[in-house]
């Protein structure tokens, strides 16, 4: 009988060795991936975050760029007092069909919720440079993080919102006075002489 004297295969150390190394390796894998599956998390809400704030800011660029000029007082029918602004403009967000809406945008520092509000009828005399809607009829728009300020400047008739952190001048395409035209381009100097 032909027996041989050393048998091959693995003892019982090698293999809790291997084991306890295949154990290690899985654990340094896992952990790896839980982080990377964390920081794309973070890094898609943090996404969705700026491109809510990006929506917010266009809507209320649209909107103020085409305000409505007032011809009998000769200025944009817009106003702010702190965390509300109002502003007539020719883009509607809710009632599509309506030439011209009182969009009302109001902060709610308590419950970080900025509402919106649109009015058909924003000849109403109800409606003036004060008119502070209830919240309750109000439709909430975005919830937001970091406060909201909103200022109207009369005289350069623009409007400056601080948003995250950051300070946004928005104009009204109106805004152009007579005299501002006339100065802006030599070229319509040039024509005008």
């Amino acid at each position: 009988m032909l027996f041989p004297s050393h048998q091959k295969g693995f003892t019982l150390v090698e293999l809790l060795v291997a084991v306890v190394l295949l154990g290690m390796i899985s654990t340094m894998i896992y952990s790896i991936m839980n982080v990377a599956i964390r920081a794309s998390h973070k890094g898609e809400k943090q996404l969705l975050v700026n491109a809510r704030q990006q929506g917010l800011l266009d809507l209320l660029h649209r909107q103020i760029s085409s305000a409505w000029y007032d011809p009998q007082t000769k200025v944009p029918i817009i106003s702010t007092d702190g965390d509300t602004l109002r502003v007539v403009t020719r883009v509607p967000l809710i009632n599509r069909s309506a030439e011209l809406v009182l969009a009302v945008y109001r902060y709610d520092q308590a419950d970080q919720i900025l509402y919106y509000l649109e009015k058909k009828d924003f000849y109403n005399i109800d409606y003036t440079e004060n008119y502070q809607p209830d919240f309750k009829e109000m439709t909430a728009l975005s919830k937001i993080e970091s406060a909201i300020a909103m200022e109207y400047d009369p005289e350069t008739r623009s409007v400056s919102i601080d948003y995250a952190g950051n300070q946004h001048t928005f104009y009204p395409r109106c805004a152009n006075r007579e005299e501002d035209i006339l100065t802006k381009t030599p070229l319509q100097n040039t024509q005008k002489k």
